[in-house]
C-alpha cells in the first residue's frame, strides 16, 4: 500500500511536468501599455510601417486558462511585421500555435496576418482573412502561397471573438509533402486533451513549393495592402495540443497537491519506519 501510494504521487507529479514541458513558449503581453510589441519580450520587428502596440485589457476564451497581462492592437493595411522567436527550432513532428483574436475592419482582399516562421521570410501554417461583403472568411495555406490555400465556410465580422488552434506536420520523404491544420473555435470539451480533435480544416503542401526544411524558429504577425485591423491576446507555442488549450489552472494545481500531498505521506511513513 506504501509503495502503490508513492507511485501514484509520482506519476501524478510526471504528469503535470509532461504536461508543462511541452509548452515551448506563452505571451500574455503582459508589458507596458502604449509600448511597440517589438523589443518587448522576444519580439523583434522585420520591416518599417505602423508598430503592432499593447493595448490594456484582455480577450477571455471561455473554458480556456484565464489571460494574463494586456493584449496586442494593429492597424489596417501595412504594418511593421512583429517576429516573435522562439528560443529553439523545431523540424520534426507537429509544432502548434493557438491565439484569440478580434478584428476590427474587414479586410479588402485575401491576405494572411499569422504563422508560424522557418526564418524572417520564410512562413507556414498561415492563416489567411479574406473578405465576403460585410463579412470576413478563415484559411489556412501551407506556406504563404494561395495556390495552397482552403477556406472554412464559416463566416465573421468585427468584434466576434475568435480562437485559433494551429499545426504544422513535418512529414518524411519529399520537400513538399508537410501537412498544416487549422481548428477555428474548437470547443471547450477538447481543452487540454491528450490529443487534437479533428481540425476545421487542413491542407498538404503539394504546390507551394519546398516545405519548411529548416525548421520552424517563430511567430510571424504580419500586415500587408488589404490586411485588416485588429486585436489579439493569449500566443501560446507547443508540441502537443494540450499545452496550447489550457484549461483553468486549479485543476492543475489540484494534482500537484494531491501529488504532493501523496509524497509527503510516503516519506512521513518511511521516517516512522
Amino acid at each position: 500500500m506504501k509503495n502503490r501510494s508513492f507511485k501514484i504521487a509520482l506519476t501524478s507529479f510526471l504528469f503535470c511536468s509532461s504536461a508543462f514541458s511541452q509548452l515551448q513558449q506563452y505571451d500574455g503581453f503582459a508589458y507596458t501599455v502604449g509600448s511597440t510589441l517589438a523589443g518587448n519580450g522576444t519580439w523583434t520587428n522585420l520591416n518599417s510601417g505602423t508598430a503592432p502596440v499593447i493595448a490594456s485589457g484582455n480577450l477571455t476564451v471561455s473554458g480556456l486558462q484565464p489571460p494574463t497581462g494586456e493584449r496586442v492592437s494593429w492597424v489596417s493595411g501595412n504594418i511593421q511585421e512583429a517576429w516573435d522567436l522562439l528560443g529553439s527550432t523545431n523540424s520534426s513532428g507537429t509544432l502548434y500555435y493557438s491565439f484569440a483574436f478580434q478584428l476590427t475592419s474587414i479586410p479588402t482582399t485575401a491576405t494572411y496576418s499569422f504563422g508560424f516562421t522557418g526564418s524572417s521570410t520564410t512562413y507556414g501554417s498561415t492563416v489567411w482573412l479574406t473578405n465576403s461583403g460585410t463579412s470576413f472568411s478563415i484559411g489556412v495555406a501551407a506556406r504563404s502561397s494561395a495556390t495552397a490555400l482552403v477556406y472554412d465556410t464559416a463566416t465573421f465580422t468585427t468584434n466576434d471573438l475568435i480562437f485559433l488552434v494551429g499545426s504544422y506536420e513535418f512529414v518524411s520523404g519529399a520537400t513538399n509533402n508537410d501537412i498544416s491544420r487549422l481548428w477555428i473555435n474548437p470547443s471547450s470539451a477538447d481543452f487540454g486533451a491528450n490529443s487534437a480533435p479533428l481540425s476545421t480544416l487542413v491542407i498538404t503542401n503539394v504546390a507551394a513549393g519546398t516545405d519548411l526544411t529548416n525548421g520552424i524558429n517563430g511567430f510571424l504577425l504580419r500586415g500587408a495592402n488589404g490586411s485588416p485591423a485588429g486585436t489579439m491576446d493569449e500566443l501560446r507555442i507547443g508540441t502537443d495540443w494540450a499545452s496550447v488549450t489550457p484549461v483553468p489552472e486549479p485543476s492543475t494545481y489540484a494534482m500537484l497537491a494531491l501529488a504532493g500531498a501523496g509524497f509527503a505521506g510516503y516519506v512521513i511513513r518511511r521516517r516512522r519506519r
